[in-house]
């Protein structure tokens, strides 16, 4: 089977090629996340290198790219004779779990007013300024000087980061709700909290960006394996770069005809149309230390509400 891409993933292999300076490591972060962390988590870097080849990425540029992965502790390397094997690291694991449950789901509808409030008035200026970057990972938004809040938040990921960074003792976390009265105050303290319109305008260039791919894909009914890999990838790639600058707000509390809504409902059509040829690529041109990847796990099936063609 070929690795050569096709004209549907052209233009999207064309931008990246275009892009100064050429963001490797984020790329192969998608493709672990996307691809191999279903399929076992462990890869050659001769797949790697192969599979970016097409990209116009040298395989030094490759190399370079995934040691700083492994100095970030993001990647574990694994040396069996000549060949070098790569799989995520326990903190990269964490990463990208949390990261999966947003990616693949759908966007928040219900609300039932609440608000999960973390007061860190108690901590340094150091430990704020960590946890600041920590939390708003997971979509908080800066309320105050010492004061960080979300409306629905992965409780979980918030009590791991909070232990992660020694500060649970120190930060007060509670649950409140606005009275009704105060809800119209609500629209400016989200508005200064999270850059919303900058946001909107990136989902309006991703949504913009794909819709030929898959109105061409509509179209002619067929899509190739290496086509479908490369536009799967580019497709989780660029929307995971705006998704994850997204601090996953329910309806109620963004603005009409947000963005984010299309850019999912585009994400998951373009996506199940592409999944089943791409992982036909994975078979025939990934590997690990046994030989090709094992099949996918059962939650990847899960994936964008279920994707009934794999498997």
């Amino acid at each position: 089977m070929s690795a050569t891409p096709g004209r549907l993933s052209a233009p999207l292999i064309k931008r990246f090629a275009a892009s100064k300076p050429l963001r490797t490591g984020s790329l192969i972060v998608s493709i672990f996340g996307d691809s191999v962390a279903p399929r076992g988590g462990v890869v050659w870097l001769g797949s790697l290198i192969e599979a970016l080849a097409p990209l116009g990425v040298s395989h030094r540029l490759v190399r370079t790219a995934v040691f700083r992965l492994v100095q970030d502790g993001i990647l574990d390397n694994e040396q069996v004779g000549r060949k070098s094997f790569y799989s995520l690291t326990p903190a990269g694991r964490r990463q990208f779990d949390e990261a999966t449950q947003r990616i693949y789901a759908e966007p928040v509808s219900e609300w039932d007013g609440s608000w999960c409030l973390v007061v860190t008035s108690l901590l340094n200026a150091e430990q704020k300024a960590a946890l600041r970057k920590d939390l708003a990972w997971l979509g908080f938004g800066q309320f105050g000087t010492d004061l960080m809040a979300h409306p629905h938040p992965d409780h979980e990921a918030l009590v791991g980061h909070l232990n992660a960074l020694g500060v649970r003792e120190q930060c007060v976390v509670m649950r409140t709700a606005a009275d009704a009265a105060q809800s119209a105050s609500l629209g400016p303290l989200v508005a200064g909290a999270w850059e919303l319109a900058r946001l909107e305008d990136a989902y309006q260039a991703f949504v913009t960006g794909f819709q030929p791919t898959l109105k061409a894909i509509r179209r002619t009914g067929r899509i190739d394996a290496a086509d479908a890999f490369y536009v799967r990838t580019f497709l989780i790639h660029e929307y995971r770069r705006t998704l994850l600058r997204d601090p996953a707000l329910p309806a109620p509390l963004l603005p009409k005809g947000w963005m984010g809504q299309a850019a999912f409902q585009l994400t998951q059509d373009l996506y199940r149309l592409v999944v089943r040829p791409s992982e036909a690529f994975l078979d025939a041109h990934f590997a690990n230390q046994s030989g090709p990847l094992p099949a996918p796990a059962d939650s990847f099936r899960a994936r964008f509400g279920g994707l009934a063609d794999i498997g």
